[in-house]
């Protein structure tokens, strides 16, 4: 099979199992939305969630598949897009949606922390063990050829020194140039919360200082082992969001 066949139909061989996955998404989404609304209008939102995902399936990029670890990513930055677009057809404010999509990340980052510690692991040491930034190191030099236009591009920082363990600068960003083509890209700084809420959750530092979402040039994640997280929302204080 060709590359370019390959890029075609990759997302809708995959329909199944995207769609079993969002599925988990929308129960978690369901929860939230039950405190602002009767159960038989938040069904009735969960299904033009559900709608709205299978139409815009087809819109991924291709990154590589199964042979990238950032195409998990993808998707699930892009799952959160039904579920804005659906919300601001509702009429909720923007600021209304960020909260909701803040308290889905913290939810789903909750979920994890319990599956992790269940099976004896720590949550924050996913982030911290040798083995796993050796493995960031050469992820992020791969992603500098850019064999993919619409992958992520990074650059490792060493903590060495500094007042982090480590970090790194993203100059180009997978999600942010999804949203962009797709015409929401005044969502992407929601979707950027995600790691405030993991840090918070999982109960270890991280700092940024400005974002692409927030019309800066680059990323700039920082990780501090023993630090802790505030959580972000609202999210007016952070650094990133005082961008002109």
């Amino acid at each position: 099979m060709s590359e370019k066949s390959v890029n075609t139909d990759y997302y809708i061989k995959q329909k199944p199992k995207l769609m079993e996955q969002f599925d988990k998404f929308l129960r978690i989404t369901k929860d939230i939305l039950v405190k602002k609304y009767s159960d038989s209008k938040a069904e009735e939102l969960i299904n033009q969630m559900r709608d709205e995902y299978e139409r815009i399936i087809p819109e991924i990029p291709y990154i590589g598949g199964k042979k990238n670890l950032y195409t998990s990513m993808l998707v699930e930055g892009v799952a959160t897009l039904p579920i804005i677009l659906i919300l601001e057809k509702e009429g909720l404010s923007y600021r209304e949606i960020g909260e909701i999509i803040y308290n889905f990340f913290e939810i789903a980052s909750n979920i994890r922390k319990r599956k992790l510690e269940k099976i004896g692991q720590d949550p924050a040491d996913q982030y911290f063990n040798k083995n796993t930034i050796n493995f960031i190191k050469i992820i992020t030099k791969k992603s500098q050829k850019r064999q993919y236009p619409d992958d992520w591009v990074w650059e490792f920082v060493e903590g060495e020194g500094k007042p982090f363990d480590y970090g790194f600068n993203v100059p180009e960003c997978g999600i942010h140039k999804v949203f962009k083509r797709l015409g929401v890209e005044k969502y992407v700084p929601f979707i950027c919360l995600a790691d405030f809420a993991t840090a918070n959750v999982y109960g270890f530092g991280f700092t940024r200082t400005q974002t692409l979402g927030n019309g800066a040039p680059i990323c700039d994640h920082r990780f501090i082992k023993n630090g802790t997280t505030p959580r972000a929302w609202p999210p007016d204080n952070l650094e990133e969001y005082k961008m002109e």
